[in-house]
């Protein structure tokens, strides 16, 4: 990939921007990103006005959580497979009728709540293909050198999609209807289908000699297992992932305990991705970082000690203020993460790798909703998030001991 030659040289911290093909598959993937947000919030929304249930608004959750599960492992077999372009460019296609079909059926007042669940499926179906293909595409975009900066970048991309989004959302709600997110997220689409259909540069993807399709899914299992750092990341990433702050239990929140309208509860929503631009801004622009499994897993302990701080609040301004410090600590684990992830995998199984992670982040993430609807009805809303707060903050404790590997990673550790 250092072939690449960059067409600006830009500010550090910026400079994967200066690779054309990075910068269409940036702009792409926010707006994209953003789309998908207000159709979110717009669900969550919908689902809360058709029900009045917090457990049916977490079993939203699991709708998105079961194609994750059961695709992405395959996901990321033929993303290490195929034209990674043109699969890109087919997954929005399709998307954009998942989302259109949802918005018709609001306009013509027709839509149920099995509609929503069914569209939510087919739509995270898809999404299991798409995440996987962009985690193994990017890092193919830019030098070696510069992939660190290009990971939180991209991690850049999606808080602000999730900062915009949710904001976004609750004026569309209120000024346009229903409808209008489902609307919004469909043109979104567009945009990364443009950017894919821009790209010039991109390197022809270097194949080994493949065997099975099953024995190479497999491969990319045993990898993950039989490697310290990635397996420490996959095991803590199931417990963070069940646990973390949602839009399910956010939404909880602001109507059970806040009482907030569609305006309130969508800035609720958005307050940890604002958060989240204050650690962007000190990932992106810090000198060169070492030991970001130590960040990881330190950021990660804290976390669990903010939750518990939501746990006891009923205000909406110190709700919001302790949304947004989790936003802070939640994208520096994020980024660390997926680039000890990016870095420690080998580049010829990186799609695999990356889809096998992924089957924890957007199969668990989705499932903290279902847990959080089901323990909130269950038990209440604070003692919900305390039991969150405890087993993010053993889960970090615990590793920190045991994986040692993890715990002293550094930049200069993964394979080339």
């Amino acid at each position: 990939m250092d072939e690449h030659k960059p067409f600006a040289v830009l500010p550090r911290g910026l400079e994967p921007l200066g690779f054309r093909d990075f910068a269409l598959y940036w702009v792409g993937t926010a707006t994209s990103n953003t789309g998908r947000w207000i159709e979110l919030t717009g669900l969550v929304w919908l689902v809360y006005e058709l029900t009045d249930s917090p457990l049916l608004v977490g079993l939203l959750g699991a709708a998105r959580a079961l194609p994750a599960f059961l695709l992405s492992p395959v996901a990321g077999v033929v993303a290490d497979r195929v034209n990674q372009r043109l699969m890109l460019f087919v997954t929005q296609g399709l998307a954009i009728f998942g989302s259109l079909a949802l918005a018709l059926l609001i306009v013509t007042g027709t839509v149920e709540l099995w509609h929503i669940y069914t569209q939510v499926l087919i739509q995270t179906s898809i999404n299991s293909f798409d995440a996987s293909v962009r985690q193994a595409l990017f890092p193919r975009l830019v030098p070696r050198s510069v992939l660190p900066k290009a990971v939180t970048l991209n991690v850049t991309a999606a808080r602000v999609s999730k900062f915009l989004g949710p904001a976004a959302a609750g004026f569309l709600i209120a000024d346009l209807g229903e409808s209008s997110p489902f609307f919004v997220n469909a043109i979104s689409f567009l945009a990364l289908m443009v950017a894919v259909a821009l790209m010039r540069g991109l390197t022809p993807l270097v194949v080994r000699t493949r065997t099975t399709f099953a024995s190479e899914m497999l491969e990319g299992f045993r990898h993950i297992l039989s490697a310290p750092v990635l397996s420490g990341i996959f095991k803590i990433e199931i417990v963070f992932g069940l646990f973390a702050i949602n839009p399910a239990i956010i939404a909880i929140v602001g109507r059970e305990i806040l009482d907030t309208g569609p305006r309130e509860l969508g800035l609720l929503l958005a307050a940890p991705a604002l958060g989240s631009f204050i650690g962007i801004g000190w990932l992106l622009f810090v000198r060169r970082m070492r030991r970001q499994g130590r960040l990881s897993l330190s950021c990660t302990l804290s976390y669990g000690c903010l939750l518990a701080l939501l746990a006891f609040s009923s205000s909406y301004a110190i709700s919001f203020v302790a949304l947004a410090a989790i936003g802070i600590l939640e994208v520096v684990v994020t980024i660390t993460r997926s680039t000890v992830m990016q870095l420690a995998a080998p580049g010829y199984m990186r799609g695999r790798v990356m889809a096998n992670m992924g089957m924890i982040t957007r199969g668990t993430g989705p499932l903290a909703e279902t847990q959080s609807g089901f323990l909130a009805s269950m038990i209440g809303t604070g003692p919900a998030i305390l039991v969150a707060a405890g087993a993010i903050g053993l889960a970090s404790t615990l590793t920190m001991i045991l994986n040692r590997e993890l715990w002293y990673f550094s930049l200069e550790d993964g394979p080339n």
